[in-house]
């Protein structure tokens, strides 16, 4: 019998910020703090860094199951662009690299808000989110602003446990943490490798979030197009 249900949080809570816009704030606020340390950087030197990071978190996450903390962004960043920091200014690069979305919050996918309470009533819920740039400190925060925060019995964000998906590791500590069984629960997200395959890898139903998919992946258990399908599925 289902117990509980876990979410991703990006592309399946929240709608992933515009690129540009979010890209673009973020290089011209860190540009602009290491230039009153007396740094002259580019600001395509800057998004190429920023992007090679990326790029290294992503393939690290998928390849090894582990985090790249925005911690560990940051010095690969600095490292990249030859800047050398003592502590003080470190951390200010830190906050200006990690706080962008607290001026640019992300919003909530459609049905979420009218959902999750309903879902609520009947299972145990919780996050499962691969944080990126954004530490959970400040994603917990952007959930609260939301009022949903209260809906969930668990976050896990990656950044603090230094597990990531598709890890199985990561999807146990939040069912221990539930304190549910593996074939008690289910997870829903939109990436078919590392939601789909990880859920499916630590023994729990798999739901696939893909509004523009027509087919069924083979991977999942069941396959919807918004959040709010869950109603349909759990909650009726």
């Amino acid at each position: 019998m289902l117990k509980a249900i876990t979410f991703d949080f990006w592309d399946t809570l929240y709608k992933v910020p515009e690129g540009l816009i979010i890209s673009g704030q973020r290089v011209a606020a860190f540009n602009q703090i290491v230039r009153t340390m007396g740094y002259e950087v580019e600001n395509d030197a800057v998004q190429e860094a920023f992007q090679d990071c990326w790029q290294y978190a992503h393939e690290f996450q998928l390849d090894y199951g582990m985090d790249i903390t925005p911690t560990g962004h940051v010095d690969f960043i600095l490292g990249q662009l030859q800047i050398k920091l003592g502590p003080e200014d470190w951390e200010r690069v830190y906050k200006v690299y990690t706080s962008v979305l607290i001026d640019f919050p992300p919003q909530l996918k459609e049905g979420v808000k009218e959902t999750l309470p309903l879902l609520a009533r009947k299972y145990k819920l919780a996050v499962i989110c691969n944080t990126g740039v954004t530490p959970g400190l400040i994603l917990r925060e952007i959930m609260k602003a939301d009022d949903i925060h209260n809906f969930f019995n668990v976050l896990v964000f990656s950044d603090e446990v230094r597990w990531a998906k598709p890890n199985v590791k990561i999807f146990n500590y939040a069912l221990q943490n539930l304190q549910v069984k593996n074939i008690e629960a289910a997870h829903i997200g939109d990436d078919s490798r590392i939601d789909v395959i990880g859920a499916k890898k630590a023994g729990m139903t798999a739901i696939w979030i893909a509004p523009e998919a027509v087919q069924e992946t083979p991977d999942c258990d069941f396959q919807v197009r918004s959040v709010k399908e869950l109603i349909t599925l759990f909650a009726d």
